[in-house]
């Protein structure tokens, strides 16, 4: 499909600095290169940039939705600093690769993830990816399976977007099973704990929400 058929909505805000009125602008762009740019105006004229490469062009439904969450973080991440920092401290252009998460690279990602020994996805409607994974995880969890109900709505539903529902990591079973929203799927990952402590949630929190700033 063409690039021209996935454009994320952009956001703007006027910031008061100082009795100073500045305008900031957060904006995806697919030429020259794909990127979210945020621009900090004072009455038209530039003073600084924030540019993030994108590793591809957005080109799907779900990865304009995931994108926008990106430009909202950007955007008030910038926001903060102009309003805690002179204008002219706020960090010059920077440029830096950051990636789209889209429900293949959740997938492979948390599969990949070492110290991950077993993984149930489910749709955002709560359905299991296979019925075989269905009746094996009835069969070691039949609790967990009878109030799936209730901890999909652990995760708010988000109306009008395509990632209709909020990301997350539940511990379920400290060092041993996780419940992940995505915002466009779940996931339930059986984790191996080793001598040496893992900080799953933080590895799991880290793959649904990578800083765009950092």
């Amino acid at each position: 499909m063409s690039t021209t058929e996935f454009i994320p909505s952009g956001r703007t805000s006027l910031v008061n600095r100082n009795g100073t009125a500045l305008q900031i602008q957060t904006e995806y762009a697919y030429r020259p290169y794909p990127r979210v740019t945020t621009t900090i105006l004072d009455e038209g004229r530039v003073l600084h940039k924030v540019e993030k490469k994108l590793e591809k062009c957005v080109d799907s439904p779900e990865e304009q939705a995931a994108m926008e969450e990106i430009i909202k973080h950007q955007h008030s991440q910038v926001m903060l600093l102009v309003k805690d920092q002179k204008p002219e401290k706020v960090a010059s252009t920077q440029t830096q690769r950051i990636r789209v998460l889209t429900e293949p690279t959740f997938k492979s990602e948390l599969k990949a993830i070492t110290g991950v020994e077993r993984v149930f996805f489910l749709d955002k409607g709560g359905a299991f990816e296979n019925d075989e994974d269905a009746i094996n995880f009835k069969k070691y969890f039949p609790s967990l399976f009878k109030g799936l109900t209730d901890l999909l709505e652990m995760f708010m539903r988000l109306p009008g977007a395509e990632v209709n529902r909020e990301i997350g990591v539940l511990e379920i079973k400290k060092d041993r099973l996780y419940f992940i929203s995505s915002g466009f799927s779940f996931a339930f990952a059986i984790t191996v704990k080793k001598e040496e402590q893992t900080n799953f949630e933080k590895i799991f929190k880290d793959l649904i929400d990578p800083s765009p700033l950092g």
